[in-house]
């Protein structure tokens, strides 16, 4: 039976797919959750004018667009608008271009290189928690903007040595104004060429500017033999493809470090922001995590090895990245018409993957809206279930940094765990929205008292000389239960997360 022969995805009207194309510019993900609540795995909005819009939220349909027919399935589009912003790195470049930058960056973020950011990790969170210690015993904090602060000073020593700490402010401004239109871009239905005078298009081209003159600036540095001798800039200017000898011209280079510190730092941010959000609304949570840091590190820095001996900081990690994804949506286009689930889908239509929905499917998460790291525990991955849990996205375009966000998040929290407690200020909403990452739009206020110090341990952490041993793998999802009525187990009380945003 040919593609053509399967019924349409059901979904709303055309009127009604207008609007939810519209609420989706909002980040509110609780459109998405209503969807699969009202239709089910897989979900068509079909608006005047514009591509079919489809939805895929069961683990096989995700199988299968990301690992079974990838081929069929680039970004697309959609995805593309990304491009004026980051350029044709490894996010956005498809094809040979995209198999050829694979094979020089990915060598920079095997176990080995990505232990060796350990120590600025440490550094950097370490000068956070300085400017903590000199307020007073208890006070308030966005620490959501201080987490920012801390991958971006990480991503910016990893990946370019000293050489952006000067323009930091000017490249995260210019950063954050430009995702916001290519963000607006993704999701209108109509879309004016950028070299059009209109007063948004004129700041978004200056912006951009700005942060080509930085990078442009560090790597003709680095081209006179100034600044580091090592981090990610300088490998990848010296890289050469295994394949061809070829090294990156100019342009690639910039586009390839524009995506790795963007993606490299705001995504390790607001995962460690949820974590302390979720880890101080659960009491009993908190103790015992706390109890194991103290217990491991005894009041020391942690070193990478550290981590084989905190199984419940990994079990809570994935339950903070299951019920809140740091990346909550992901977007391909089908070459040719396809099938998914029992239906039809067409080619140049925008399919979207959604992990906050998928995190939550009652066939493979039992009492999904609950917060429980404990079914993290002791659980293999099987053939069947573990698509259900893709906080990282999955196949040959799995997230590259996984294991540096993972280690940087766990660290981060860790660190700030061991030196004081948190919880929210009383009646703070953060109203998360689902974007490029998941961002709380509010920020995070969060009030923060010191803890008393803990007995330091007899081990002594890494050094900036001496990286420390690989951490062990994340912990798999949970094996499938019983499904439910997929309406009954995505309302049922309402989300508490959805339910703030």
């Amino acid at each position: 039976m040919s593609a053509n022969d399967h019924r349409q995805p059901p979904g709303p009207g055309p009127l009604a797919s207008l609007r939810y194309l519209a609420n989706f510019r909002t980040g509110d993900m609780r459109h998405y959750e209503d969807l699969f609540a009202r239709y089910g795995d897989v979900v068509r909005l079909r608006a005047p004018g514009a591509e079919d819009f489809v939805m895929a939220f069961h683990p096989n349909d995700i199988a299968h667009v990301l690992r079974t027919n990838v081929r069929n399935y680039p970004k697309g589009k959609r995805y593309h608008e990304l491009a004026h912003v980051l350029g044709w790195g490894l996010v956005n470049s498809e094809g040979e271009l995209w198999r050829r930058q694979r094979r020089h960056v990915q060598p920079q973020f095997n176990h080995a290189n990505t232990l060796k950011f350990v120590p600025i990790i440490v550094d950097h969170m370490e000068a956070v928690l300085r400017r903590w210690d000199a307020q007073p015993a208890e006070f308030e904090r966005d620490i959501n903007d201080d987490m920012m602060d801390v991958t971006f000073g990480i991503a910016g020593e990893a990946f370019f040595g000293a050489a952006l700490q000067e323009h930091t402010d000017t490249v995260r401004e210019a950063f954050k104004y430009a995702l916001s239109i290519a963000l607006k871009r993704m999701y209108s239905l109509v879309n004016p060429p950028l070299s059009w005078p209109l007063p948004s298009h004129v700041r978004f081209r200056r912006a951009m500017e700005r942060v080509h003159t930085v990078i442009d600036g560090i790597i003709d540095g680095y081209q006179r033999g100034a600044g580091d001798a090592d981090n990610v800039l300088v490998r990848l200017m010296g890289s050469v493809d295994p394949e061809t000898g070829a090294r990156m011209d100019r342009a690639q280079l910039r586009d390839e470090i524009k995506t790795i510190l963007m993606v490299g730092h705001e995504t390790s941010s607001v995962t460690a922001s949820w974590a302390l959000y979720l880890i101080a609304q659960h009491p009993e949570v908190h103790a015992r995590l706390t109890d194991e840091i103290d217990r491991v590190l005894g009041g020391r820095a942690p070193t990478a090895k550290d981590f084989e001996s905190m199984p419940y900081l990994a079990m809570v990690f994935n339950e903070c990245l299951r019920l809140l994804p740091s990346v909550p949506f992901i977007l391909r286009s089908p070459l040719e018409d396809d099938v998914l689930g029992e239906y039809h889908v067409a080619a140049g239509s925008t399919v979207a993957i959604v992990p906050w929905v998928t995190h939550r499917h009652p066939e493979f998460w039992r009492d999904p809206l609950r917060f429980d790291p404990e079914r993290f525990a002791n659980h293999r991955r099987t053939a069947d279930d573990k698509l259900a849990f893709i906080p990282f996205g999955a196949g040959q375009r799995i997230c590259l940094g996984e294991f540096m966000g993972q280690l940087e998040g766990k660290i981060m929290v860790a660190m700030a765990l061991q030196r004081y407690q948190l919880r929210l200020v009383p009646g703070f909403d953060p109203r998360c929205r689902g974007f490029i990452s998941l961002q709380p739009v509010n920020g995070m206020r969060m009030i923060l008292k010191r803890r008393e110090p803990v007995r330091a341990a007899r081990a002594a952490p890494a050094t900036r000389g001496e990286p420390a041993a690989a951490e062990s793998a994340a912990a798999a999802p949970a094996a499938p239960v019983a499904a439910a009525p997929a309406a009954a187990a995505m309302r049922s009380g309402g989300c508490p997360f959805s339910a703030r945003a």
